[in-house]
């Protein structure tokens, strides 16, 4: 509970400075849907992996007012090969989107959003297919372009809220999406290697950019807004760390791809 909310508050902080005073319904997904893919190395006997995990993410909106927590359930298979690498695999993922703004007068519920607790749920897949290189002692491979798919689709009673929003007169300080369905694709690279004294720990870093094409069109705006989400577009990053230790990983991930998000995960891999 204290890590969740240490990263809600440095996240809205971060939002707070540096976007206007509209509040913008995202999808909820949306930070959190690209995700590392756990791939045996190529010095690896077994060049085929599967992984089972469970993830903890949260996340919020690029103004900072709405927050989201959800677990993800995720299952992937991997297979390497010398110079070329590809991985898919499915998830599911529930949770809560909520915004604690207060309305006090009739005249701010034409300006500002109602507060509001709603469920999230969903279900994506992910695909992710590279090029590699390997040093010459096989300790370490550079997967140094990858590309990186995510088509999720996003339900629940905050989808619906989106929905009726955007069919209604919006308050002067929203802006909203009513998409459901969202393809996230770029293009990673990736160093992994393993401990020199014990092969069966292996460390990687990766970097992740792209976007959301369609999201930034789909849209719609109060009268007063400030500052349109066009001007960031839905380019964006993410970073992530992953350790294996024999069968068992952990992976952080943090991410600015519209919404701000971090994102935990234990799973096991055989």
């Amino acid at each position: 509970m204290k890590l969740k909310i240490n990263a809600l508050n440095f996240f809205s902080l971060v939002a707070i400075l540096f976007s206007s005073c509209t509040t913008y319904l995202t999808p909820a997904i949306l930070g959190n849907n690209i995700a590392y893919l756990p791939k045996s190395m190529v010095a690896d006997s077994l060049k085929s992996l599967t992984s089972l995990s469970g993830s903890y993410a949260v996340a919020v909106s690029p103004d900072g007012d709405i927050s989201y927590e959800m677990g993800m359930a995720n299952l992937s298979r991997a297979h390497t090969f010398k110079d070329f690498n590809i991985a898919y695999g499915a998830y599911g993922y529930f949770g809560k989107a909520s915004n604690g703004g207060t309305i006090t007068s009739p005249e701010d519920s034409r300006k500002y959003l109602q507060s509001f607790s709603k469920s999230i749920s969903g279900l994506g897949f992910r695909l992710s297919t590279g090029l590699s290189h390997t040093s010459t002692n096989g300790n370490t491979d550079f997967r140094y372009v990858n590309f990186e798919n995510a088509l999720s689709i996003e339900s629940g009673n905050y989808t619906k809220f989106r929905e009726q929003i955007y069919n209604s007169d919006l308050p002067d300080y929203v802006a909203v999406t009513r998409k459901k369905v969202l393809w996230t694709t770029g293009l990673s690279t990736e160093v992994i290697w393993q401990a020199r004294h014990n092969h069966d720990i292996k460390h990687s870093f990766r970097l992740f950019m792209g976007g959301t094409p369609g999201l930034v069109n789909s849209f719609k705006y109060g009268s007063a807004n400030q500052r349109s989400i066009t001007e960031d577009s839905s380019f964006g990053f993410s970073l992530s760390y992953h350790l294996l230790v024999h069968r068992f990983s952990f992976c952080f991930e943090t991410a600015n791809r519209v919404n701000l998000s971090e994102k935990f995960t234990l799973g096991y891999c055989f």
